[in-house]
């Protein structure tokens, strides 16, 4: 009885994600500066990185696209709210603001990712239903 009780206990809990609910509370700069920490387009264990805001923000600006356009409070305030979704940890009480992945929120952002990805071709939020 003692050694299954000690079993279970050492088992790690992950959380679920509610990957479709996430997914419909973002929007598309969202989804691209997630895109910056969970897509770095390297190998495995190097295929997430962290972010010191100023830094991120600079290479935003010189880069084209909707995100060039974001001013640093806004970029922060976004980040804020990523944090806050549970999408990205903070390093508390660091100067300057430093934003990190989680690690077991990896695939769940690739995932809400290649939704977002169906929605821009139409597959998935705005379907329509054929009538039969």
């Amino acid at each position: 009885m003692g050694e299954q009780y000690e079993r279970v206990e050492q088992q790690e809990v992950l959380p679920v994600v509610d990957v479709a609910g996430l997914a419909e509370r973002l929007d598309r700069i969202d989804i691209l500066l997630l895109r910056k920490f969970y897509h770095t387009g390297q190998p495995y264990p190097d295929d997430t990185s962290c972010h010191i805001l100023r830094l991120l923000v600079d290479s935003v600006h010189r880069s084209r696209g909707p995100l060039a356009r974001l001013s640093y409070g806004a970029i922060r305030y976004r980040l804020d709210n990523l944090v806050a979704l549970g999408l990205l940890g903070k390093v508390h009480r660091s100067n300057p603001a430093a934003y990190m992945p989680l690690d077991f929120l990896a695939g769940p952002v690739r995932r809400i990712m290649v939704l977002y990805a169906a929605d821009v071709v139409g597959l998935w939020k705005h379907q329509e239903v054929a009538a039969p």
